[in-house]
């Protein structure tokens, strides 16, 4: 039995500590208390943690008896969640969602947060569980933050619905894997089950596909999608940025965690179940997103379809392919958030700023934030030498590699169809009729949000060029995954 060493879970104690203090805040009396002092506090909280996920950047740290583990895996993934959280409460300022409970609008994002890191650093079944139970019913209460807006209330019933229906299969597959091995400790199970089959063991074959297609629904991999476009378009857009990144981060990297790390012996069986599922998601969300006019719903079928390009990489269940999924989940973190990012500044300007056509020549007027769009959407879709490429390129590599070359070439053609909506947002913004002037004008762009958004265009390019050093430290998480 490990001994408690709450130092490996500072990071994560201090998320929560931070969530809690800065719903508190927003009680005192005074207006720059319950302003600003929920932001200040938040962001104070998240250095803090980001801070401490170096310092305790290393070897693997065992804490709480085996339940949470400190590892350049978790840590890396800590520090993607942070400063995703952080992104997100900038870009949130002076929002209509959070303006005027700014106290709960920042705590949740950080119990959220604070949900994904323990999934990331869980040692058994019932962390993974737990985690990402706190972070779904923080984000069911995000959803519908917005009380005066009918589709935000309804996309925080979806959501619930959805996320009860994902709750209930992954328990169900959880509970069959402690019957199968007599265990809940990770580093207990893939003992128990080294050279055993699906095929030789009925109770390990029902795990698996109930937990795959629990942290599908949570990844919105289809055909698990069905409630992704909805809980998007109705949600805040400064909650869908953030639930659209990093929770897909985070059930991928449980994904990782229970494929990759538990049942590397049985890759063959649950590798070609993985394959079809990502066919499936590049399939349906790049069709799908062909046909959209709201950027919030296209960007949820982009996310679909993304989902399945990661899921290229976890298939293969070789380190190379958890290599470019942490990768590509850094890349495609940043990319997708940059894009939500110009959508938020946006809808500040016009009633209807989450359509295309209202980005109609925005690039004309406001041409840095069309710039950072316009990299964003090429990223997204794979050119060069952008971060988005060398991120599919080496998902796809690895596919090649674990002799899978036909599910590459699944994803090239995907990719080749995701121009189709990708280019046209490019086009619309540089190249559509004169920037609308809508009767109902509504905020300029504040600096916070546009210094971020700005940001993270420059992100996106720079993962790309710089790619070599990211890429290190994601073989060294991955290593650390794989790690016995």
């Amino acid at each position: 039995m490990s001994s408690l060493n709450v130092v490996a879970s500072t990071p994560l104690l201090i998320t929560s500590g931070a969530a809690i203090l800065a719903t508190s805040v927003a009680l005192l009396p005074g207006h720059f208390a319950r302003r600003h002092g929920p932001t200040l506090v938040s962001l104070a909280g998240i250095v803090a943690a980001i801070v401490m996920s170096v310092v305790l950047w290393g070897d693997r740290i065992v804490a709480f008896g085996g339940g949470f583990r400190a590892d350049r895996f978790s840590l890396l993934f800590n520090i993607l969640f942070l400063v995703l959280a952080a992104g997100t409460i900038l870009l949130a300022w002076r929002d209509p969602a959070s303006v005027d409970r700014r106290g709960e609008f920042a705590g949740l994002i950080l119990i959220a947060t604070a949900g994904m890191m323990l999934v990331v650093g869980a040692g058994d079944l019932i962390s993974i569980f737990l985690g990402i139970e706190i972070l779904s019913v923080a984000f069911y209460v995000l959803c519908a933050i917005e009380i005066w807006r009918e589709r935000s209330l309804e996309s925080g019933l979806k959501y619930l619905i959805a996320g009860a229906v994902g709750a209930s299969v992954l328990l169900y597959g959880l509970t069959l894997l402690f019957g199968a091995t007599g265990s809940t400790q990770l580093a207990e199970i893939g003992p128990a089950l080294a050279g055993t089959g699906l095929t030789d063991e009925p109770l390990v074959l029902a795990a698996m596909v109930l937990i795959g297609a629990g942290l599908a629904f949570k990844a919105s991999v289809a055909p698990f999608h069905m409630w992704a476009p909805d809980v998007y378009e109705g949600a805040p857009t400064t909650v869908t940025a953030f639930m659209s990144t990093a929770t897909k981060a985070a059930a991928f990297a449980a994904f990782l965690r229970i494929f990759s790390g538990l049942f590397p012996d049985i890759q063959v069986d649950w590798g070609i179940a993985l394959a079809v599922l990502a066919v499936a998601s590049i399939a349906v969300g790049n069709i799908a997103a062909l046909v959209q006019d709201n950027m919030k719903r296209l960007l949820a079928y982009s996310s679909i379809a993304q989902a399945g390009y990661l899921l290229i990489g976890v298939a293969t269940g070789t380190i190379e392919g958890a290599e470019a999924v942490i990768f590509y989940l850094l890349v495609y973190g940043v990319m997708t958030m940059a894009a939500f990012a110009v959508v938020i500044l946006r809808e500040r300007e016009v009633e209807d700023g989450e359509t295309i056509q209202s980005l109609a020549g925005y690039a004309r007027s406001r041409p840095l934030l069309g710039a950072v769009m316009t990299v964003a959407m090429l990223s997204l879709a794979g050119f060069p030498p952008l971060s988005g490429f060398v991120g599919k390129f080496m998902i796809f590599g690895s596919a090649v590699d674990a002799d899978m070359t036909w599910l590459a070439v699944v994803g090239a053609v995907g990719s080749i169809i995701s121009l189709g909506y990708y280019l046209r947002v490019v086009a619309v913004i540089w190249l559509g009729g004169n920037e609308r002037t809508l009767p109902h004008r509504i905020l300029g762009v504040p600096a916070a949000p546009g210094i971020v958004t700005v940001i993270l265009g420059v992100a996106v390019i720079g993962l790309g060029v710089f790619a070599s050093p990211v890429i290190d430290v994601c073989s060294g998480a991955a290593q650390a995954l794989l790690a016995p």
